[in-house]
């Protein structure tokens, strides 16, 4: 692994945002941050900017791009599509030239609508055979090794460390623009559907001496006779009917275990194929609380043995519930070395600041004072001053948490 330097400060930017921001480097020191965390792959979204100036005040990105210019010799069958706009493209060698601030890349591997309706063959796909566009599955050879050769295209950019976001699937409950349903979602169904049964994945299960088939067809049955049962399972019932199937189910066990060590492989594989002064940082989940993130196939002691950092959202309303999820990635690590830990210092979370500050306080009583704050393009500037006072007033070294 390599050394660690500076305390990590920094704050999550696109691309779109440093062009419109101006000043955008003196900004953030001011704020308090030595580094910025860059989107250079990422997907769709609609964002709405309070900023003053930021123009357009709605903006709808290009689907699945990258932020720089790839190297195309890099790649196979899979390879990054380049972001349209020149200007774009620039912000980040523009970044790393000033070398004000350290340049921690952003980097969405296998969440990619726009390769995935490309590549449907690549694509997870569910119990019943559809196919979700906007994960592609890892346990394809080719989607590994696209997710290797992109990180290595990043990281020869110059960046301070790499930050991988979903080398994993995807949950069902992704948030896919116009996703609709009229039942309740709830955990065991969200799990249902969320595992994948592409030709790979059935093909590495057998492999591995597992009923694939059995397993699939069982899954198929419970999912389709409770889609059109007269009931809502209750929140506990739900976790409830998961915690049995498991138990139930020993070869369902043993698939979720078969994918969380490919995903385990794969970030191995990364940090294997960049240079070893890059730093590399795995953003542990998607989903709430982290724990649940076995569902993405991450195993977070596995991962911290083949990566720098684990940076964990701890997207909570308030700072007790931060604490209790970062106590329980501590205990989950055994220790709080590898940590980094990512908070929305406005809403949904930690909307005031009070709450904000006392979050920041009990994390580093955990030993946890590597911090990233999402996202300077999206908190109204009031956020961004409370967060500055807020990391003004963190104490140095606060006593430890019993």
């Amino acid at each position: 692994m390599s050394g660690k330097a500076r305390t990590y400060r920094s704050l999550y930017c696109y691309p779109w945002d440093v062009l419109s921001a101006g000043q955008h480097r003196q900004h953030l020191q001011r704020l308090g941050m030595n580094g910025v965390t860059l989107a250079v792959s990422y997907h769709a979204g609609k964002f709405l900017r309070p900023h003053a100036g930021a123009t357009p005040r709605v903006i709808f990105p290009e689907d699945g791009v990258v932020y720089f210019e790839p190297d195309s010799s890099l790649y196979g069958e899979l390879r990054p599509i380049a972001h349209s706009d020149p200007a774009m493209r620039r912000v980040l060698p523009e970044l790393v030239a000033d070398g004000q601030l350290a340049v921690h890349a952003w980097t969405v591997l296998l969440h990619n609508s726009r390769l995935g309706a490309l590549h449907p063959q690549y694509t997870a796909r569910n119990v019943f055979g559809d196919g979700y566009v906007y994960s592609l599955c890892p346990m394809h050879d080719a989607v590994f090794a696209y997710a290797v050769n992109l990180s290595r295209d990043i990281a020869a950019q110059g960046v301070h460390s790499l930050v991988l976001e979903t080398p994993g699937w995807l949950p069902y409950a992704h948030g896919y623009h116009h996703e609709f349903a009229q039942l309740r979602s709830n955990v065991w169904l969200d799990t249902m559907l969320g595992l994948c049964f592409c030709d790979a994945c059935m093909a590495a299960g057998r492999q591995h001496g597992l009923d694939m088939d059995s397993l699939r067809s069982s899954i198929a049955a419970s999912v389709d006779l409770y889609l059109q049962a007269p009931v809502d399972a209750t929140p506990a019932q739900a976790q409830a009917w998961l915690q049995a199937d498991l138990l139930a189910q020993p070869a369902l066990a043993e698939w979720l275990l078969l994918r969380q060590r490919r995903v385990t492989a794969l970030v191995g594989a990364i940090r294997a194929a960049i240079p070893p002064q890059v730093e590399l940082a795995v953003i542990a989940t998607v989903q709430r609380p982290t724990a649940s993130n076995w569902l993405e196939g991450m195993d977070l002691p596995a991962l911290a043995r083949v990566a720098d950092w684990i940076e964990i959202p701890f997207y909570e309303a308030d700072a007790a519930a931060v604490a209790s999820d970062a106590w329980d990635c501590r205990r989950r690590l055994g220790g709080s070395a590898q940590i980094r830990a990512i908070l929305r210092p406005g809403p949904p979370d930690l909307a005031d600041g009070a709450q904000l500050s006392s979050a920041l306080t009990r994390l580093a009583q955990l030993g946890i004072r590597e911090l990233g704050f999402y996202n300077f393009g999206l908190l109204r500037p009031d956020r961004l001053e409370a967060l500055a006072a807020a990391l003004r007033a963190l104490p140095d070294e606060p006593a430890s948490l019993a």
